[in-house]
């Protein structure tokens, strides 16, 4: 048997160590993107943003170029925004892992009608971006031609976003087992029957299976969309306390589901109307918010800021949580009313002055 000197075996480790340290295949991979950019003046700053809305990268236009970088934390590919907010706003998005992403654009191309290397993840989503680009050229050629008649405009408008609908959902169904494809349906969920919800989760490979965003179509093929009149749908998260809240908890009460965002200007227009009617209502009606929010920190801020006294619920699923996803909603806010004998007396979308107290007037003396 061979025998080392002590001397000997701590320079083995020493050189072990700064191999496995130097080790290509130990380095962390990282997200780039590198773009040239056409008629945006330098020193235009961009951002780099996740759904969480906590900055990837920030970086200034120099000689139209734009370097960014950044540590993506998701083991899976992520959504993100690229957008400047001065001089003008623009922006554009990218569903990417860590790689390298390069692209060229003129500033007319934003948001929808950039071609970027370097994603195959990307080159999926830009399949769905190129029918959201169409629609926003033909709109404005549409508003340009009929200007002058609202009515033939609306119209008009009507038909062509009809037609882009049909398209888009046709490419879903041909093209679903994709992460671009996950994250387009979300918007159009509510134009599929449950057969072809389950026909569309069957063609997820194991992997998109798994994510929310996949577990969520599973879900809602399980739930019919509820209507006035249907019993209502169970669901649990915590509140800003931390405590455990089941709606089938609340007992012998009229529940105000009201499903909101932080970063949506209407759910936030709509907080002074229920604080209104929290102060004022009587024992027999609980509001309970419904955040579709993902970063824990800022609900956390948001709730304290904004004095929120009733039940914020929130379970980190962002736009898939389970709430969210069993009553079909599609943006925010949103709300449901549910009668003490838990059928859903009304649904409505949007915010406007006194509606909210408009409807519960109809059931709540």
């Amino acid at each position: 048997m061979k025998s080392y000197s002590i001397t000997t075996l701590i320079l083995l480790l020493i050189l072990t160590s700064c191999k496995n340290e130097i080790n290509p295949k130990n380095k962390k991979k990282q997200f780039t993107l590198e773009a040239t950019l056409l008629n945006i003046p330098d020193s235009t700053l961009f951002y780099l943003k996740p759904l969480s809305n906590i900055t990837v990268d920030s970086a200034y236009v120099v000689n139209g170029h734009l370097s960014m970088k950044g540590q993506l934390k998701s083991k899976q590919p992520e959504l993100l925004t690229l957008l400047a907010t001065a001089p003008e706003f623009i922006y554009t998005q990218l569903i990417v892992e860590n790689e390298n992403v390069t692209f060229t654009a003129d500033k007319k191309d934003f948001p929808w009608n950039i071609d970027m290397s370097g994603s195959i993840h990307q080159d999926e989503a830009e399949k769905f971006y190129q029918i959201r680009y169409q629609r926003q050229r033909l709109k404005n050629e549409l508003t340009l031609i009929h200007n002058s008649d609202k009515k033939v405009l609306t119209k008009q408008l009507t038909e062509l976003s009809d037609s882009l609908d049909n398209i888009t959902m046709s490419l879903l169904k041909r093209e679903f087992n994709s992460y671009a494809a996950l994250d387009i349906f979300k918007n159009y969920k509510t134009k599929f029957s449950n057969k072809e919800l389950t026909s569309l989760y069957e063609k997820l490979d194991p992997e998109l299976r798994e994510t929310e965003s996949g577990k969520a179509v599973k879900l809602q093929s399980k739930f019919s969309k509820p209507k006035v009149g249907d019993k209502y749908y169970d669901y649990k998260a915590i509140n800003q306390k931390g405590d455990t809240v089941v709606l089938s908890g609340i007992t012998d009460k009229y529940i105000l589901l009201h499903f909101s965002s932080l970063s949506c200007y209407g759910s936030q227009l709509s907080l002074p109307d229920l604080k209104k009617i929290y102060k004022n209502s009587t024992n027999d009606l609980d509001i309970v918010s419904i955040s579709t929010d993902v970063d824990k920190e800022r609900w956390q801020d948001h709730v304290i800021r904004d004095s929120i006294p009733w039940h914020y619920l929130w379970d980190g699923k962002g736009n898939y949580n389970d709430a969210y996803v069993k009553y079909w909603e599609i943006g925010t806010p949103n709300y449901v009313l549910i009668s003490p004998d838990r059928i859903i007396l009304e649904r409505w979308y949007g915010y406007a002055d006194g509606l909210i107290e408009e409807k519960l007037v109809k059931h709540i003396n």
